[in-house]
């Protein structure tokens, strides 16, 4: 549940989406609401298509270590004097 209501990342997803939820209701309920504050009767295949797209960026950040490579290309931008610390503590979370 937490990668669909409580992740940051998911959140900012959806809520790029247009797709609010109320957590403070209950589920059904706040299926419902989502929907009806959607405007469109495309809904339910766009939370398909998000939850799969979410579900499978998180597996390949943990998988394929594809947040590893990504960080390591940003630390060409970084100051010179900082990269080796970076580089340390990113390889610390393999």
């Amino acid at each position: 549940m937490h990668l669909i209501f409580g992740c940051p990342f998911s959140s900012a997803c959806l809520t790029y989406l247009n797709i609010h939820w109320d957590t403070s209701v209950n589920f059904q309920t706040m299926i419902l609401q989502a929907r009806v504050n959607f405007h469109s009767v495309i809904f339910r295949e766009v939370i398909i298509m998000a939850m799969w797209s979410i579900w499978t960026h998180r597996n390949s950040i943990i998988f394929d270590e594809s947040f590893f490579e990504g960080m390591m290309a940003t630390t060409l931008r970084v100051n010179s004097q900082l990269k080796d610390k970076i580089v340390v503590w990113l390889s610390s979370l393999l």
